[in-house]
């Protein structure tokens, strides 16, 4: 069993950082909500199974990512009223608030994600204001069917949940996709 040429070097955050990192994450996609209640949040990250969260390899598939949904906005000229980028040991994030309607930009980062060969190793959320409260624009609520997993085609919150695959199954198809892409290094 080799190991990936991709995901298998690099700084193992514990479970305590990636938990932290996670609510940090809320807090902060919470905060940017309220405080922009009429625009809509684009929170972007990577998917990446395993214990190796960041390395230049990531780095570089999340900054193709970044400049996808840099696209995005210049193409429909959206205001961006806020934007952030961070690179922590639990991996890069990219936070913009752009003045547009969240279905329209969950659309956009839909067609971002299912556009590339690399596209479903990314998460782009789209959240909204509604009611005071933030909220998440899912797929199905704009009529799309939920992700599937890019080894079995099934959902793949389900595969996630069930452990369908290993990490190895997944990392090595994950290396496939990016050697076929051919922008990461």
């Amino acid at each position: 069993m080799s190991k990936s040429p991709f995901f298998s070097s690099g700084r193992e955050p514990s479970l305590e950082e990636v938990l932290e990192t996670r609510e940090q994450r809320s807090i902060l996609q919470t905060k940017l909500s309220a405080n922009y209640p009429n625009a809509t949040v684009v929170a972007l990250k990577c998917n990446i199974p395993g214990p190796v969260k960041n390395n230049d390899s990531i780095r570089q598939l999340f900054e193709i990512g970044k400049w996808e949904i840099e696209q995005v906005i210049q193409k429909n000229n959206w205001h961006i009223h806020y934007e952030k980028t961070v690179i922590l040991h639990t991996g890069p994030e990219y936070f913009v608030v752009v003045q547009a309607e969240p279905q329209h930009v969950k659309k956009e980062m839909i067609q971002i994600e299912n556009g590339s060969s690399i596209g479903r190793l990314w998460d782009m959320d789209v959240l909204y204001q509604e009611a005071n409260q933030p909220q998440t624009m899912d797929r199905l609520s704009i009529g799309q069917g939920p992700r599937t997993c890019f080894i079995c085609e099934q959902p793949a919150k389900a595969c996630g949940r069930n452990r369908t695959h290993t990490v190895f199954e997944l990392l090595q198809q994950m290396d496939k996709m990016i050697l076929q892409d051919g922008r990461v290094k």
